[in-house]
């Protein structure tokens, strides 16, 4: 894995099969795919794949927990990270209410189990969202959709 700094920012290159982070490490970072492929491993089996756009590694800030899946590049991939600080700010601007979806689907989604339910709908979703910036609404929906599309926990 390559790092390379650009200002506060910081830039990962992985090669084909490099692993992110195991489960069960300590999390204190989130990350932003630019562009690659990321599989993610829970207990050796793959459940998942993010791609361009994604991001993940946030719910083990957001829920102070540690990594509930590993993560392994697919192809070679860059990434940008995002600091727990970061992700706070980020968290941060946005309404009580968007704040409160936020750590509400985490919790959801960290039960890994077949009980989860999706408390909101798409609607629901829009509704509360209609006047968050951007980021927030594509957080809050992309954590939604994890947690609709599986229930095993995707990070």
């Amino acid at each position: 894995m390559k790092k390379i700094q650009h200002g506060k920012t910081t830039k990962l290159l992985l090669i084909d099969g490099e692993t992110l982070f195991n489960q069960g490490d300590t999390g204190n970072t989130a990350y932003m795919i630019v562009h690659g492929v990321m599989d993610v491993m829970v207990d050796g089996k793959k459940v998942g794949t993010m791609r361009d756009g994604e991001v993940f590694g946030e719910m083990a800030l957001i829920l102070n927990q540690r990594r509930s899946a590993s993560i392994i590049s697919n192809q070679p991939t860059e990434l940008i990270s995002i600091s727990k600080e970061n992700l706070d700010e980020l968290i941060d601007s946005g309404s009580d209410k968007a704040k409160k979806i936020i750590i509400e689907l985490c919790e959801e989604l960290a039960k890994r189990t077949e009980f989860q339910n999706v408390i909101y709908t798409h609607d629901d979703i829009d509704s509360i969202l209609e006047s968050e910036n951007q980021i927030i609404t594509k957080l809050t929906k992309q954590i939604l959709y994890r947690l609709e599309r599986s229930t095993n926990h995707v990070e």
